[in-house]
């Protein structure tokens, strides 16, 4: 008996697990669309990530030579030299007076401040 409950805990648990998958933000925006700032458009956003280092605009992306630039030899990945580019990307926009909306690691909880189309 005791082998049986064991096996359908997990069974139970699972239905839990999906019940959380059907909340995913659905509100999900690139990273560059977070940063507002009073007065802004969207072109005049496109032009200062670029300017602050995001080739793509609001969505952050870098070249592999940036990245391997930016990457440590320890590093066994790109991730942390990925997050530490978009860290300054962030810190610079910073710098021209936006601030970030919503949650800036999982790209969710933008409003309509985001201007995203």
């Amino acid at each position: 008996m005791k082998k049986i409950f064991v096996m359908l805990i997990p069974l139970m648990l699972s239905g839990c697990l999906l019940e959380r998958v059907g909340q995913v933000d659905r509100n999900l925006k690139p990273y560059g669309a977070h940063w507002v700032k009073d007065g802004m458009t969207r072109e005049s956003r496109r032009f200062d990530l670029v300017t602050c280092g995001s080739p793509s605009g609001e969505v952050v992306e870098f070249s592999q030579d940036q990245i391997t630039k930016e990457k440590n030899p320890s590093e066994p990945n790109d991730i942390a030299a990925y997050l530490r580019l978009r860290s300054k990307v962030g810190v610079c926009m910073q710098g021209k007076g936006y601030t970030p909306v919503g949650d800036l690691q999982f790209l969710g909880g933008c409003d309509a401040r985001c201007l995203y189309p």
